[in-house]
This record gives C-alpha cells, sequence and structure tokens, in this order.
C-alpha cells in the first residue's frame, strides 16, 4: 500500500482554499480531520507549521498541558487532541472563558471526535468551542 504523494496533497489543499481563507482568520478555532502528514500540510498553509507567522505554542500527546496566561494573544495548536485527558479538557475550557477572544485553538485529531463526546470521552463544551471550523484533510489520490 503506497502513501500518499505531496502533489495530490497540495492539490486537495488547492480544493479547499475558500476554506483556508475563513480558517485564515486570526481568532477562529478549527478542528482539523486526517492524518499527521496531511493535517501538517494545512497546517503550513496556514503559516502554522515550523515557520511560523504569529506566536503560538504546541501541546502533542505525552506533554503536559501547560497553557499560557489568561489574555495573552496566542494560537494553540494540538496535535490529537482527543488524547486530552477530562481534567485537561476542562482546563482548555477555563483557559477559553478566560481568554476572552484573544486566543485561538486549532486541532487535529485522526479520528471523528464527535463518537467520542456521545459516549462521554470527550467534552461537548470543548468539542463545539474547538469546532468554528471543521476541515477533513483526509486526502484521496483521485
Amino acid at each position: 500500500m503506497g502513501s500518499r504523494s505531496e502533489a495530490v496533497a497540495r492539490r486537495f489543499a488547492r480544493d479547499v482554499h475558500h476554506d483556508l481563507q475563513i480558517v485564515g482568520r486570526k481568532r477562529t478555532n478549527v478542528l482539523l480531520l486526517g492524518p499527521p502528514g496531511d493535517t501538517g500540510i494545512v497546517l503550513e498553509m496556514l503559516g502554522l507549521g515550523m515557520e511560523r507567522r504569529e506566536p503560538s505554542l504546541t501541546w502533542r500527546p505525552g506533554q503536559p498541558l501547560d497553557l499560557p496566561s489568561p489574555g495573552r494573544v496566542v494560537t494553540l495548536i494540538f496535535h490529537d487532541v482527543d488524547k486530552l485527558t477530562p481534567s485537561d479538557q476542562l482546563a482548555v475550557l477555563d483557559w477559553l472563558d478566560r481568554g476572552a477572544g484573544r486566543i485561538r485553538i486549532v486541532s487535529t485529531t485522526r479520528e471523528p471526535l464527535w463518537p467520542r463526546v456521545q459516549t462521554g470521552c470527550f467534552n461537548e463544551v470543548l468539542y463545539y468551542r474547538l469546532n468554528t471550523v471543521w476541515l477533513s484533510a483526509m486526502v484521496s489520490d483521485s
């Protein structure tokens, strides 16, 4: 089974250009669904890859959740957001409430979050806060 080519992924990104323009607005929370390589390309297109255009912090599973002080203008990138513990989910909600529009969260997940919400494994309020714009970064070879 061959891996997807970067050219196919880039063609996909061009196809969602309009969505990316919306997502590119400074304080729009975004939930990206797809494998890391594909979501990584979308993050690059948003200026949130290795060479970031704006202040941002990154969280990955296994790292402690270290949220910046409230009021700081920042983008927080959650890789595999579905791996946040229930207590971390509540901490993020509290942080969002205290940030009052000065922050943005861009989250990635390999699998849809809604089934986890339905089973009580992911906080429903946080789901809707993260899901202002939802993009599938599932690239097909066709």
